[in-house]
């Protein structure tokens, strides 16, 4: 089986790596005769995967996914996609499945609400998230809003909790002047199966970021997963959401087969 996964920021590295873990679990379960091949395969327009890392963690994350059997195609345009097979910059790369993981893009139908949007059908919002209607804000992945040296915030998750959390306050008490919206990076986390990832990290630790990786960096991950969903569920739901996610990996297979 031949897959071709295009893009490789995070979501795209990602699903790799759970590919091929995926299918050695798979694998051990079947008799020899039903047992077959995986090759996967990240197709990469830029010069480097997880090209908003720094280059280190590009570096390492390239190593890990090259020991699993991953096939890495930088600098590799997509000119055409056909059923079987992806036509790229750099020939052809045979494919049975093709994922799509590149780029952001918000939907068609937000210009036709009224509302100024930009290149990729973002709500341009100020710093205050305000878009151009009054009384209308937006945040996360459909939000346009100004970022350090005049270039837009990332579509990251770590974007939509900041705003999400300046909001909160911002609507809760719209008397107060809360200043504006200011996005800070905290920093990456890739996870690359098992017990191991890769990150950077911002701080003040050896200059103004620096890097982790191994079970230190997974572990990292995984608390950074958690911390989303108690901020949606709080502490005690978010608790027993773990714990109930524990047993349930020491009573049953990572894979179900239907």
């Amino acid at each position: 089986l031949n897959i071709a996964i295009v893009g490789a920021g995070a979501t795209g590295v990602e699903l790799s790596t759970e590919l091929i873990e995926g299918h050695d679990e798979l694998s051990a379960g079947l008799s020899p005769d039903q047992r077959f091949d995986l090759a996967v395969t990240i197709v990469e327009a830029a010069p480097r995967i997880l090209g908003g890392l720094p280059e280190r963690v590009s570096a390492k994350a390239a190593k890990a996914l090259e020991a699993k059997g991953v096939r890495l195609l930088t600098d590799a345009k997509v000119n055409a996609v056909h059923a079987d097979r992806l036509d790229t910059s750099r020939g052809e790369v045979p494919a049975d499945l093709i994922v799509w993981a590149a780029g952001v893009k918000a939907a068609e139908t937000n210009r036709d609400l009224g509302l100024t949007t930009g290149r990729i059908n973002q709500f341009v919002v100020d710093d205050n998230l305000r878009t151009s209607a009054p009384h209308i804000y937006a945040m996360g992945d459909c939000a346009e809003a100004p970022g350090p040296e005049g270039r837009p915030v990332p579509a990251r998750a770590q974007a939509a909790a900041q705003q999400a959390a300046y909001l909160a306050k911002a609507l809760s008490d719209p008397t107060r002047d809360h200043g504006p919206y200011v996005y800070h990076d905290k920093g990456s986390l890739v996870s690359l199966g098992g017990d191991k990832g890769v990150g950077s990290l911002m701080g003040g630790l050896g200059g103004p970021n620096f890097l982790i990786e191994g079970l230190i960096a997974k572990w990292a991950y995984m608390a950074l997963h958690l911390d989303h969903h108690r901020a949606i569920l709080g502490v005690r739901r978010t608790g027993l959401l773990a714990l109930s996610r524990l047993l349930h990996r020491r009573v049953s297979g990572r894979l179900k087969l239907h």
